[in-house]
């Protein structure tokens, strides 16, 4: 008989807990106010190459300053050390006189426009002869 009571006490604290929940009033929530705007982003001093060009900023993320710079023939921003490195290779490389070699034979065939240097072509053969002789 005990069993039983103290099951119907646990029954009716359920009940009486699901109807307190229902009848609760729903509170209404107060507008928050509006944020502040957050303060600009400071200008970074890391740019890029045309950047510091430019001069809008100070370095590259290399480091490489507006002195360390320069424009190359076809108009983009290098790297002044990089490109007098490259120049000293296609000068004193064999591609330079490659390039001599196939401007020659160009001329020597009266070639004009694109025309590809291929293997086993009389303009190839050509180039290679100029090529032997310049060395």
């Amino acid at each position: 008989m005990a069993r039983k009571a103290r099951k119907a006490t646990k029954k009716t604290a359920t009940k009486k807990r699901s109807r307190s929940r229902s009848t609760k009033k729903r509170v209404t929530k107060k507008k928050a106010a509006p944020k502040k705007r957050k303060a600009k982003k400071k200008v970074s001093v890391v740019g890029k190459k045309w950047q510091v060009w430019k001069g809008t900023r100070q370095r590259t993320a290399g480091g490489l300053t507006k002195k360390d710079l320069r424009k190359s023939k076809s108009g983009k921003i290098v790297s002044k050390k990089q490109s007098n490195l490259a120049r000293k290779r296609m000068r004193t490389g064999g591609i330079s006189r490659w390039l001599k070699a196939v401007m020659a034979a160009r001329k020597a065939l009266k070639l004009t426009g694109f025309v590809a240097c291929k293997k086993g072509t009389k303009y190839y053969r050509k180039a290679r002869a100029f090529y032997k002789k310049l060395k």
